[in-house]
């Protein structure tokens, strides 16, 4: 994209011109202090109107777009402006990069709009640092510090397979009173060998009521998927890994699927946590 082309260009100059000067950047959904393989990934682009202080426009895009996504999203701040702003084209334009102020130069050689460098943006700036806090306070669901434990404690317990001994009403009682949890109530699945794991109820009375839904006469599937949702449980899910299946790398899991292949085992550990998915899934194959 050089320019816009002439039916772009008539319908933004109908825009009324407004002095305001408008900043316009692009960066990273991150914070310095969060690692590397987070799963916040994309950039943002922001275009704010820095006399009126308001965002007119922002965007998330891959990081490996071009920088044509900058001017998409500076067109959408013209004509449909976040409330409450109204449609303008601003008098002046400011970025702190050198390549994108070239870059927006040629595409809006048309719209008498002048594109300036700083090297700060003022308003954009105090944004992205209230982004950056914002993902520094998020609490991942499985902290880094305990990933590895508990990959360790899974392939633990898929090795003693502990379904092998004990069907699922066979309920065992474990008594932590510790970190705020009493006791937990274990059940096992895989006896039948369908699906492998282990289930810990946070109360007899969690168990009870669970197994009470699901032996009900009303087994239709949104019954039971009801009954599973509110299940107050931790879970541990095992499932085979078809021949078949997408391989996948872990480069974090080379010791574990080492000692698997000696077990002669081919399996797949799926966490889950309190009622849905939690963000870590690990696969021994």
């Amino acid at each position: 994209m050089t320019s816009f082309n002439r039916s772009t260009s008539r319908r933004l100059r109908k825009l009324t011109q407004i002095p305001s000067v408008w900043e316009g950047d692009r960066r990273p959904l991150s914070s310095p202090t969060q690692h590397s393989d987070s799963e916040t990934k994309g950039e943002c682009i922001l275009w704010v109107d820095g006399t009126q202080g308001i965002v007119r426009g922002m965007d998330v895009v891959p990081p490996e777009s071009g920088p044509e996504a900058i001017v998409r999203t500076l067109m959408r701040a013209m004509e449909n402006p976040h409330s409450p702003a109204k449609p303008a084209r601003p008098q002046r334009i400011v970025v702190r990069d050198r390549e994108i102020q070239f870059y927006l130069r040629g595409v809006l050689q048309d719209l008498d709009i002048a594109i300036d460098y700083s090297s700060e943006l003022p308003l954009i700036d105090e944004l992205f640092r209230g982004f950056a806090e914002i993902l520094d306070s998020q609490v991942p669901e499985l902290p880094p510090q305990y990933a590895k434990a508990l990959r360790e404690k899974a392939l633990a317990i898929w090795q003693a397979a502990p379904w092998e001994l004990l069907e699922e009403q066979q309920i065992l009682s474990i008594e932590i009173n510790k970190w705020d949890v009493g006791t937990l109530y274990a059940s096992m699945m895989g006896m039948l060998g369908m699906e492998y794991g282990v289930l810990l109820y946070r109360s007899e009375d969690s168990l009870k009521h669970f197994r009470a839904t699901i032996l009900r006469e009303d087994k239709s599937q949104g019954h039971l998927e009801e009954a599973f949702l509110k299940q107050d449980c931790l879970f541990l899910t095992f499932e085979h890994v078809d021949e078949t299946d997408e391989e996948e790398e872990f480069e974090d899991l080379v010791t574990i699927c080492k000692e698997i292949e000696k077990e002669g085992r081919n399996a797949r550990c799926n966490h889950w946590c309190g009622t849905g998915w939690a963000s870590n899934r690990c696969r021994f194959s």
